[in-house]
């Protein structure tokens, strides 16, 4: 049996559901962005090290962004088939799996990660702050990834208004509790770098809180209940923690999440390789990330959006629209990013001035927004492909895709920095073959189109 609710492929219908996922993935863009920016005003060390264990923990959260993808991308295929109870089963089964999950990320994060840190770590100023920043922030994954499961049910059945709410109240708190915080503003103790991780972790205790709560209250809202009469019961089996479709989660999701472990793992490793290049170098690398992130405001999104769209016509047995969609949310994407990112190229000196001082640092800095702008815009397309090989539920393959994307990337990276010695800005070319490798890869998987009929 098909849903009676047929997914609306025009590009605007698209955009709609896009949109407020964009925003929330503007959430975490806001957190590092804040945190980046306040800690700034102390010092550029410090700013190198909450980028630095910011970027670690997006890592570690690509675990339960893999499992916020598996229940998305089932969530969208039993609502494309009009078996809404099972449904309400996914997100039940999901939702403990994510707090045994965030336990885990917690646990390698808090305990694991400081020993790699000394032995990594060079400078004893940043070496200092990043422990000081990770006490915190580690805490954060005990509700981020319950979080990311919640909002994977609302992309799944493309109803994505409450990320705009989640988006508001996070912003708005990390804002505010960082001005707090990290100066000792309003009467609070002045905590700096430490201070801003406590931030970070009330505002998304908050949304959590939130998104539960109004998950709760308001998932059958545009279900018809003639037609299905218990709608999706989220309450029923919310609480009874079902586990029966564990197998199923972990087979779709355990790709994906050391999919994007590796590829954000990878920047990871390049930042340790830019460090043995020195500070400066270091800084701007990460004044080039806070932007980059600008440009996964609306990958994520769009890629999201792919995934729900690619699971659920497949569902529907739509698969002739399947082309078509992908080249809508190709052109949404590329617009939405040369939006979002314009700045690099007509007022970079502005940009960077926000997050330094040192000319040096600023001059490298806008060097390098001259060469990762195309490689973003490039990303547009690739990213979509990639997501179109998950979404039909091939994501042994799409893991496949970046793992050799991955060993290009890598090498390319080190022989550009060990072996040749090129300035900074040089270095991230390496961005450029990392794009297209992953569109190449990604062309090779879909080419004899059998992963439009994949069953899961």
């Amino acid at each position: 049996m098909q849903s009676d609710e047929r997914l609306d492929i025009r590009p605007w219908s698209m955009a709609k559901v896009a949109i407020p996922v964009s925003l929330g993935i503007f959430v975490q863009f806001i957190v590092v962005l804040i945190d980046n920016y306040f800690v700034a005003q102390i010092d550029g060390n410090a700013m190198s090290a909450v980028a630095f264990v910011g970027l670690i923990y997006l890592t570690l959260a690509m675990i339960g962004v893999g499992l916020g993808n598996a229940t998305q991308i089932l969530v969208a295929r039993r609502k494309g088939a009009g078996e809404y109870n099972l449904v309400g089963q996914v997100l039940g089964n999901s939702f403990w799996l994510a707090f045994l999950v965030g336990t885990i990320q917690f646990s390698l994060l808090f305990f694991l990660m400081p020993g790699i840190i000394d032995a990594k770590i060079e400078s004893n100023e940043v070496r200092h702050y990043m422990h000081e920043f990770i006490t915190w922030r580690s805490i954060g994954f005990i509700v981020y990834t319950p979080l990311l499961v919640l909002d994977s049910f609302w992309s799944g059945i493309a109803r994505t208004r409450v990320l705009i709410y989640m988006t508001l109240i996070t912003s708005t708190l990390t804002i505010g509790l960082d001005y707090a915080l990290v100066f000792g503003n309003f009467g609070f103790p002045k905590l700096g770098v430490e201070g801003a991780g406590i931030a970070t972790v009330c505002a998304e205790c908050a949304a959590f809180l939130f998104v539960l709560i109004y998950t709760i209250l308001r998932h059958n809202d545009e279900v018809n209940r003639e037609l299905h009469p218990e709608g999706y019961a989220i309450r029923k089996w919310l609480f009874k923690a079902p586990t029966h479709i564990t197998t199923s989660l972990v087979r779709l999701g355990g790709p994906i999440a050391l999919q994007m472990v590796l590829s954000l793992g990878i920047w990871t490793v390049f930042y340790e390789f830019v460090e043995s290049m020195g500070e400066s170098e270091l800084q701007a690398s990460f004044i080039i990330r806070n932007m980059y992130t600008l440009a996964y405001i609306s990958v994520g999104g769009f890629s999201t959006v792919a995934k729900t769209y690619v699971s659920g016509l497949i569902a529907e047995r739509r698969q002739s629209e399947l082309h078509i969609v992908m080249k809508r949310l190709m052109f949404l994407n590329f617009c939405t990013i040369a939006l979002l990112t314009h700045g690099l190229w007509l007022y970079p000196e502005w940009i960077a001035g926000h997050f330094t001082q040192d000319a040096h640092v600023i001059e490298q800095t806008v060097d390098t927004m001259m060469i990762v702008l195309p490689a973003m815009l490039t990303f547009a397309f690739t990213s979509i492909l990639l997501a179109t090989v998950e979404g039909s539920g091939n994501t042994l393959a799409g893991f496949a895709v970046e793992m050799c994307t991955v060993i290009i990337y890598v090498a390319s990276a080190y022989v550009m920095i060990y072996n040749w010695h090129w300035p900074i800005h040089l270095v991230w070319l390496a961005d450029w073959i990392y794009f297209i490798a992953l569109g190449f890869f990604s062309m090779l998987f879909l080419w004899n189109g059998k992963w439009k009929w994949k069953e899961v």
